[in-house]
């Protein structure tokens, strides 16, 4: 099973990122994304708003993870923002989301996107890591807890 700790960077991560609706944090995530895949940002905003629109990937307790498949990628790439303020993401649970893991992978891969997906949503169930992400004070902190945790 292919774990968090094998897909993120420290330069994937950002804390307290400014975000005022689920559009702007996608955008945001898009951005860490583009610079590690070297694909255009819009390109990922893109995929990710085309999953986006066939349902939320808030899955609860202020969690989401925004996910697409993009032909030409070589690998898995995952980001992961925690928001200063948390947003509308239309949530299973309905409440607002604060922290966000975003992934996109290979269109062609069949296993590596998926397990990636799996592996990040097993990770962000567990309610002591997000009090452990929540209250970590930088990204060296957040990146820590994401590597001990998934």
């Amino acid at each position: 099973m292919l774990r968090i700790a094998e897909l993120i960077r420290p330069e994937n991560i950002a804390v307290d990122v400014s975000a005022t609706a689920k559009r702007h944090a996608l955008l945001e995530a898009a951005k860490l994304l583009a610079a590690s895949s070297g694909l255009p940002e819009s390109r990922i905003f893109m995929a990710l708003i085309d999953r986006e629109n066939l349902g939320s990937t808030g899955f609860g307790r202020g969690v989401a993870v925004p996910h697409a498949r993009i032909s030409g990628l070589a690998r898995t790439h995952m980001a992961f923002l925690r928001l200063a303020r948390p947003v509308d993401f239309e949530a299973s649970d309905e409440q607002p989301v604060d922290l966000i893991c975003a992934i996109i992978g290979n269109y062609g891969a069949a296993a590596e996107p998926l397990e990636a997906l799996a592996s990040a949503c097993r990770t962000l169930r567990n309610p002591e890591t997000l009090a452990k992400l929540r209250l970590a004070r930088n990204r060296a902190d957040l990146y820590s807890v994401l590597i001990e945790a998934g």
